[in-house]
């Protein structure tokens, strides 16, 4: 589940991280609402569907604030489907001391350590009333603020540099520098917080969603590929096959990903937000 970014352990050198600000096809509201439907139907393990006017209500969500925070509404729309499985309702509860610590929240599993008031005490969503949180629009917007602050900048990794003393004798350092995502895709972050988990079953999470993401855009038939090109969504098992985006390899993400081929109407074409016809 996502963490909200917490204040560094250490002060940040910040280095130059390039931005990539590609054109994208983008969904119009009408052909992304029907997509979101279809999947919700079939992803929705025992809650209720949504109808048709939700349905445009969370695309159109999506499609604002992916515009907003210049990102993909399909990597939007693929943390949504690996947090909740599109479960508005959907909380994940922690519990420190017999007390409740956090609850991973909503469509994005938006994270809130939760104070004596009900609100949140962390990150981002810091005194934030958990109940609004719990609103979609509002839980789309803060996972998509989320993404962009991990990737501009805010996830970090530590750096050995040589610097010369006040005596003139050169010593190694160790500084943290903003993370330059070499080894995964800058979407680890809102599973991992600051720094990256390398090792252990959660490293390969920015292929988990990769592969959604990669599924969506080929199913909409859209081109979106800039931010899955990278060979480096997940950190290499040596001697193991490369995780690319369009290979899922665990159940889960296969029964996924045959599930989004199957339902996915051809949005192919640039359109501007609010366009109420689906391009054939």
């Amino acid at each position: 589940m996502p963490v909200a970014a917490p204040v560094p352990e250490a002060p940040i050198a910040h280095e130059a991280t390039p931005r990539v600000d590609a054109e994208r096809d983008t969904p119009t509201e009408s052909c992304f609402a029907e997509t979101i439907c279809s999947l919700k139907s079939r992803v929705r393990w025992r809650t209720a569907a949504w109808g048709p006017s939700y349905c445009h209500l969370i695309a159109r969500g999506i499609l604002t604030s992916a515009q907003k925070h210049d990102l993909s509404p399909n990597l939007l729309l693929a943390v949504m489907l690996n947090e909740s499985d599109l479960d508005e309702k959907a909380v994940v509860t922690t519990m420190h001391g017999g007390h409740v610590y956090a609850k991973d929240s909503g469509l994005m599993g938006i994270r809130c350590v939760i104070d004596q008031r009900g609100h949140c005490a962390n990150g981002n969503v810091r005194g934030l009333a958990w109940k609004s949180l719990m609103d979609p629009l509002t839980n789309i917007e803060l996972g998509a603020h989320e993404l962009a602050t991990w990737r501009d900048g805010a996830g970090i990794a530590s750096k050995t540099i040589r610097v010369r003393g006040a005596d003139g004798r050169l010593r190694t350092k160790t500084v943290n520098v903003s993370c330059p995502h070499k080894t995964h895709a800058y979407w680890a972050h809102y599973n991992h917080g600051p720094r990256y988990i390398d090792k252990g079953p959660a490293r390969h999470y920015p292929h988990r969603i990769a592969v959604l993401y990669y599924a969506l855009t080929k199913a909409m038939n859209l081109d979106e590929s800039t931010d899955l090109d990278s060979k480096h969504l997940t950190v290499q098992d040596p001697g193991a096959r490369l995780r690319t985006a369009d290979r899922p390899v665990e159940a889960r993400y296969r029964k996924l990903c045959d599930e989004i081929r199957d339902s996915g109407a051809s949005c192919a074409g640039v359109a501007a937000l609010g366009t109420s016809s689906p391009v054939n």
